[in-house]
């Protein structure tokens, strides 16, 4: 599978798939710097973390999973519209085997996990 078509997928998956946007979520949020947490927004022009009009946003879902494990059925509405833009994001930073097997369904327990 071409990397494009890795984010394709990526992105229908993380549009439709409350497990898989969570997990984007926390995977982005972990790429903030620890200032860009604290603040809510973003600070640092280095290609990773939220981008500054869901810096806000996103943190304050991130920190309520953290702290809830769940968000709202209307925030799970604007996460799944927001976090398919990271899709690029989530394949550059990690092993696209492990994304694509995950993608594709195997049964490899490990590989079938979101890996965001």
């Amino acid at each position: 599978m071409s990397k494009k078509d890795m984010i394709e997928q990526l992105r229908h998956r993380l549009a439709s798939n409350d497990r898989w946007a969570l997990r984007a979520l926390m995977r982005i949020y972990q790429n903030q710097t620890a200032d860009e947490q604290c603040r809510e927004t973003t600070i640092e022009r280095n290609g990773i973390g939220f981008t500054g009009p869901d810096a806000e946003i996103l943190t304050s879902f991130a920190r309520q999973y953290q702290r809830r494990g769940c968000l709202s059925p209307k925030e799970m509405i604007i996460l799944r519209r927001r976090i398919p833009a990271y899709a690029r994001q989530i394949v550059q930073g990690t092993d696209t085997t492990r994304i694509e097997a995950a993608l594709s369904g195997t049964v490899n327990t490990q590989a079938a996990e979101p890996v965001a």
